[in-house]
């Protein structure tokens, strides 16, 4: 019987060959193949397909180009190309989330990659040896789990596409990667390997997947060493140059001001007011008070053309005083730090987690300082 060839992934057409070098290299044969996306014409999008039985062998490579799951913060040597990293799912709120992150590259000019990662049912289920059972049912399901994934991407990119307008669409250059995998192993793999500068991803509503969506997006916040965008699926379409409050939530970490210096570069094209609020017990607000002041000195000081606002908010419920200065000052994006772990557990312990994935209505921003 011929042997089939099984698609490892699909790639820029630039990093196809790259692969296919260092596939070569190895001996593993390789195929690639060109695919028309996006109103039917050339996207420099690329197939790499290897043998079947080359495929434990070929894996280990991919994974050398793309990123493995950090471990360890290492510092990466060489300069990488500015962009975005947005994962998606072909969800409305993945479309919501690709529009935002096409508004925020089109400004600060650096370009954007669309990540999808699909189950292989036939990579993540052989071991990988040199033999294994060979199971004629499961090469049917690979060879339609790559053909969904492929049509499902296409049709993504084109109705972005045609939303966003030709004119903005190609105002921002774009990259189209598919391939199987885990997705926050693979988004936090592909992020830290190749510098994103931030990452856009959606957030579902109520709905039987919202247990994976929701596990996916708090373990990217928790795990990510680059800033997080999760937008919600009903949160209010804006662009972003009609943004004007970004709320901060401060825990008086030591980190707040290199955040803070993040999240105004990150922002710097617009004029935004930043609301910086901290939650505190309703009785000995006294030294709270005091050091929300001066850091609002401090941040005067530094930023003598920004506008700043400090705020101390009293309660134990700290999601729901956050809610509703939210609600009060039609706050546009909600800005976390994960460098402590005091806030952030106290608004993502499990009874907290599932309030602000799924009910929230905010864009949430998170930094890991």
């Amino acid at each position: 019987m011929e042997e089939k060839l099984v698609t490892i992934v699909v790639l820029p057409y630039s990093k196809a060959h790259i692969l296919k070098t260092r596939l070569e290299a190895k001996k593993i044969d390789c195929v690639l193949e060109n695919l028309n996306w996006v109103g039917g014409t050339i996207s420099y999008s690329t197939s790499v397909k290897v043998l079947e039985k080359d495929v434990p062998k070929a894996m280990p490579v991919l994974d050398n180009l793309l990123g493995t799951k950090a471990t360890s913060p290492e510092p990466v040597q060489d300069k990488k190309e500015r962009h975005i990293l947005v994962p998606i799912d072909f969800s409305l709120n993945s479309e919501k989330a690709g529009k935002m992150a096409y508004n925020i590259a089109s400004h600060l000019g650096i370009k954007i990659v669309f990540l999808h990662c699909y189950i292989n049912p036939l990579i993540h289920s052989i071991p990988f040896s040199d033999v294994y059972a060979y199971d004629p049912t499961l090469l049917v399901k690979m060879e339609y789990a790559e053909k969904d994934a492929n049509k499902q991407f296409e049709q993504f990119i084109d109705k972005l596409s045609k939303s966003l307008g030709k004119e903005k669409w190609n105002e921002v250059a774009s990259e189209f990667i598919i391939k199987s995998g885990y997705p926050d192993e693979d988004i936090l793999a592909y992020a830290e390997k190749h510098q994103s500068q931030l990452i856009v991803m959606g957030r579902g509503g109520t709905s039987e997947v919202e247990e994976t969506v929701g596990s996916v997006a708090v373990d990217v916040i928790y795990n990510a060493r680059v800033p997080v965008l999760v937008v919600p699926e009903d949160s209010k379409t804006k662009e972003l140059k009609d943004l004007s409050k970004v709320l901060y939530a401060t825990n008086f970490d030591e980190k707040d001001f290199v955040v803070v210096d993040k999240l105004l570069e990150l922002l710097k094209p617009f004029d935004v007011k930043l609301l910086c609020a901290h939650v505190g017990q309703p009785k000995g607000n006294g030294w709270d008070l005091a050091r929300l002041e001066g850091m609002k000195d401090i941040l005067q000081k530094k930023y003598e053309k920004k506008d700043f606002e400090c705020r101390l908010l009293m309660g134990n419920d700290v999601l729901g005083a956050l809610q509703k200065i939210i609600d009060e000052e039609k706050v546009d994006i909600l800005s976390l730090t994960t460098h402590k772990r005091n806030m952030i557990s106290r608004l993502f312990n499990p009874s907290f987690a599932r309030k602000m994935v799924f009910h929230t209505k905010t864009p949430l921003l998170v930094f890991h300082a």
